[in-house]
């Protein structure tokens, strides 16, 4: 009798095992249905596109046939990615929107609501690092303002002007997950991301909605090399796009990054707070 018990608990504990294995990999495993929103003249708008993953998520777009919207602060980076995308594909229009969503949360988009726009990855972000007493109340106020508030207005906004079938990203982070010390505004940010995304993902019925949680990443902020589990922007801007379709609300598209995410949860609290610490005091 115990045997019997014993080899029915044996199974049921392997198919959960099994179950929980094949919903991980089933994500990764689909062919990306990006192509879905690619039709005559089709756009895609990428806020914070001048450098990092925004940059190298809009460069891709635009080698996959879309025409680009490019967001950014800094008007001489936003000539310098227009000229690389026109570079890489002669036939992309490329429409440059110039504005500092840290200073003013409201975008003008008087210039490109009419087109057919079928793609909005909301990217933007900043992440000071410091103690929190060590920060200006406006330092917070421009993080907060630019990381939520800002995206969050720009997708209201825009929502009447996408096309029925049109795909929204919002790019959140580890951080908003697992939120490391001297890191609280930032964090608090991407954990709304988090939230916001997946909120709109349960209300629009007519639109692909995913939150895409992001681990380290090389980029123009974070210089540390490139390895297995910090991949180049233009490779994670890759695993971005090719997630799409994926059935899910909120993903690491990096899959490493899930699995170190996945081991990270499995640790005693208290470590977690002290390896955490320690890598960033060192950031500090």
């Amino acid at each position: 009798m115990l045997n019997h018990f014993v080899f029915i608990v044996g199974i049921c504990f392997c198919t959960w095992v099994l179950y929980r294995l094949i919903n991980f990999i089933y994500p990764y495993a689909k062919p990306s249905t990006l192509k879905k929103y690619l039709h005559l003249n089709a756009y895609a708008i990428v806020i914070g596109a001048t450098d990092g993953i925004g940059k190298a998520i809009a460069i891709e777009l635009a080698g996959r046939g879309f025409n680009i919207v490019l967001h950014g602060r800094n008007a001489d980076k936003l000539n310098s990615v227009e000229n690389e995308i026109k570079t890489i594909n002669t036939a992309c229009t490329v429409i440059s929107l110039l504005h500092d969503g840290s200073k003013n949360s409201t975008l003008d988009i008087s210039p490109i609501k009419d087109l057919p726009i079928t793609i909005l990855v909301n990217n933007v972000g900043v992440g000071p690092i410091n103690k929190l007493t060590d920060f200006t109340n406006s330092e917070i106020e421009e993080t907060i303002t630019l990381n939520t508030i800002f995206p969050s207005q720009l997708t209201r906004n825009l929502l009447s002007h996408l096309n029925n079938n049109s795909l929204i990203l919002n790019v959140s982070s580890y951080a908003g997950l697992f939120p490391p010390p001297y890191l609280a505004v930032y964090a608090g940010t991407k954990a709304y991301n988090n939230a916001f995304s997946i909120s709109l993902a349960r209300e629009l019925d007519d639109k692909e909605v995913i939150s895409l949680i992001t681990g380290s990443v090389n980029t123009g902020t974070n210089k540390k090399p490139v390895t297995f589990m910090r991949p180049s922007a233009s490779n994670y801007a890759k695993n971005v796009l090719n997630i799409v379709g994926c059935g899910r609300k909120s993903i690491m598209p990096y899959w490493p990054h899930a699995i170190q995410t996945y081991i990270t949860s499995l640790f005693p609290e208290f470590l977690i707070d002290s390896l955490t610490k320690n890598a960033i005091k060192k950031e500090l």
